[in-house]
């Protein structure tokens, strides 16, 4: 019994931490801000103990939660850009002058927890509570600026198409058990990759739909420009980082766990939304002028090329979906963290004009943008070109030369936006005066952090997804 709570410590301390500090918050309303920075203190003390305290492989609760170092260091990674969308949010309140609200950090530390949960989820009793638990957090998240009607609306749209997603991955896990017997990940697999059954399939289907939804993958994207260009930007430094690395995760948890080599499903259906997600966000970002809903696009974009090494079923396939998507999500972290510094409260409604002429006065976040930007097209020695690397190398060398060619291809056309963001920042003169705001010390470090790491990617790339 003891070893079972064990494997759950940081599940544990999470919570401890969520509940402790918002009550502080409320009994010392006029220390928040020291409150914020106790709070990061400990999470990044439980992002110790995960590194390295990190559990053998274990099992426990009935084999429906599971733990190793692979899934702890998963878990590490969400937890670290968990802990820097709190420093942007920390450090935008100071731009604004405005003052801190402990509930969007609990809010974000219990989405965490929910993601923390679905990864080590191994049946789907669990695995739903995880989701919603996290899926929940973020529609408060994304209706936080009360302020504004946008956010509100945002809120709104995002709980509807989530909640309908709920509803249609329960009537998939109902199928799963109906049909099956089991709700366990590895009874469902055995069934459902023997005897032909239209029940699991309708099952697995309905899950994975759900799950690709919460990953903004096409055409479960529709929510995402219109989320993104809604809610505060310090919710959507999350959801584009956090949430998605670790909904990566669930997912491939699932391909591999419950449908295996059932390859209509596991190969097929997520090779045709993986060119459908390539195309739909290379496109659809061309005419965008709101630089949220541009990186909204580039989300599904990216998430198509993470599929396309999810479909080719294989561990090497796996490994390098999570190394494309930590160096996106790396990239997009320092994307949001800059301009955060460069327009404060106006962040939230920036657009491509915003940024003209950037260049001559903030010619450091100009230059980091730069970089991230070259990074997302793919150029080397950048860790951008590593991640595409893997990526196409795969699938070609696993025969989908046609999902390497069309990854290609589509970026090439997102080359034209990333492009044109340094193009108005170094070869286009604002039309109004720039107002400089001095850069708070924790969005330095984020950005240092994020640029850093693309940098200097190339000398510790590992080798062995290849």
């Amino acid at each position: 019994m003891l070893n079972q709570f064990t494997i759950i410590l940081p599940e544990i301390m999470l919570v401890i931490v969520a509940m402790a500090m918002q009550i502080f918050a409320v009994c010392f309303k006029e220390c928040v801000r020291k409150v914020t920075v106790f709070t990061i203190a400990l999470l990044l003390a439980v992002l110790c103990q995960m590194l390295y305290f990190a559990p053998e492989y274990s099992v426990g609760f009935s084999s429906s939660f599971v733990t190793s170092p692979t899934v702890s260091f998963f878990k590490t990674m969400v937890l670290a850009f968990t802990i820097m969308s709190v420093v942007v949010y920390r450090d935008l309140m100071k731009i604004k002058k405005e003052a801190l609200r402990m509930e969007f950090v609990t809010l974000i530390i219990l989405s965490t927890l929910g993601a923390f949960i679905s990864i080590s989820a191994r049946d789907f009793i669990l695995l739903f509570c995880g989701l919603e638990l996290q899926a929940l957090a973020g529609y408060a998240l994304a209706a936080f600026d009360t302020k504004r009607s946008k956010s509100s609306e945002a809120g709104l749209k995002y709980f509807v198409l989530g909640a309908l997603m709920s509803c249609l991955m329960l009537l998939g896990i109902s199928f799963l058990y109906g049909f099956s017997g089991s709700i366990k990940f590895f009874e469902i697999r055995e069934v459902l990759n023997g005897q032909f059954n239209i029940g699991l399939v309708v099952g697995a289907v309905l899950v994975l739909a759900a799950l690709l939804f919460k990953l903004s993958a096409a055409p479960m994207h529709i929510w995402t420009p219109d989320v993104y260009e809604g809610a505060p930007i310090s919710s959507v430094t999350y959801f584009a980082v956090a949430q998605k690395l670790g909904m990566l995760i669930v997912l491939i948890n699932f391909v591999d766990g419950v449908v295996g080599d059932y390859l209509q499903i596991s190969s097929e259906l997520v090779k045709i939304v993986a060119i459908l997600s390539m195309i739909v966000g290379a496109l659809g970002a061309i005419m965008q002028a709101s630089l949220k809903r541009l990186m909204a696009y580039s989300t599904i974009l990216n998430i198509g090329y993470v599929l396309v090494a999810v479909c080719l079923h294989s561990r090497s396939g796996n490994n390098s979906a999570f190394i494309y998507m930590l160096i996106y999500a790396v990239g997009v972290m320092g994307f949001f963290a800059c301009l955060v510094a460069l327009f404060g409260d106006k962040s939230d409604v920036a657009t491509l004009d915003d940024l003209k002429g950037i260049a001559k006065t903030r010619k450091t976040l100009a230059a980091a943008i730069s970089i991230i930007m070259f990074s997302m097209i793919g150029l080397p020695p950048l860790a951008g070109f590593f991640g595409k690397y893997y990526i196409f190398y795969n699938a070609v060398a696993e025969g989908e030369i046609m999902l390497a060619l069309i990854g290609v291809l589509t970026s090439v056309v997102a080359a034209f936006y990333y492009l044109k963001i340094i193009k108005y920042m170094y070869f286009m003169d604002s039309d109004k005066e720039i107002v400089a705001i001095s850069t708070k010390r924790g969005l330095w470090f984020v950005t240092v952090l994020t640029v850093a790491f693309i940098l200097f990617f190339f000398s510790f790339a590992p080798s062995y997804i290849l």
